[in-house]
């Protein structure tokens, strides 16, 4: 069954769809070691974001929307796959000129969150995307980073996308879990 209660005015349902455009791209290292958006991302046509879910339900008193039920967001070679994707708005702007993504606050996708860009996969119980910090961060028991063979594991793991670091804290049993292939002979 689809239901989509859209009250959002015509501007605020393209923010939607801009909003995804902030999710984690696949970046290319540019000159002088600084992450620049890939070719792909300039291609008018993987900017378009494909959403689909079994419910949409927007709520303009609250600045936020939610996709709930086998929620799949596709933009490119990106893909996030939750039980639920809710989407965060600050107020309007006062001037009006305030784009839609600038009013973008943050994205939570909850329940089985799988999202796949670039060689990596993340998967945890929750992730929030913040969009002024541009921070990825994974919860939940488990919560997991691959690409390639390398693998860390932990109960919080955040991403800052600007300049490539993350943290991972291990929770209640205290532990981090890395696997690590390196390319020569490591600690031999």
């Amino acid at each position: 069954m689809k239901i989509f209660n859209f009250s959002y005015p015509a501007g605020a349902v393209l923010t939607i769809l801009v909003c995804m455009v902030l999710l984690p791209l696949p970046t290319t290292q540019g000159e002088a070691g600084t992450e620049t958006p890939s070719a792909k991302s300039a291609d008018p046509e993987t900017k378009k974001i494909h959403i689909s879910a079994e419910r949409l339900i927007s709520n303009t008193a609250d600045n936020n929307a939610e996709f709930i039920g086998n929620v799949r967001a596709k933009q490119g070679e990106t893909l996030i796959i939750a039980d639920s994707l809710k989407i965060f708005f600050s107020g309007g702007s006062e001037s009006g000129s305030a784009s839609p993504a600038q009013s973008l606050k943050q994205l939570v996708a909850t329940g089985n969150v799988e999202i796949k860009f670039d060689n990596r996969l993340a998967v945890a119980r929750q992730a929030v995307y913040i969009t002024a910090q541009r921070m990825l961060i994974l919860t939940g028991p488990g919560a997991m980073v691959t690409s390639g063979d390398n693998t860390i594991t932990g109960e919080t793991i955040t991403f800052y996308r600007d300049d490539g670091r993350f943290t991972v804290e291990g929770g209640s049993n205290g532990r981090v879990n890395a696997v690590i292939l390196p390319e020569t002979s490591g600690l031999e």
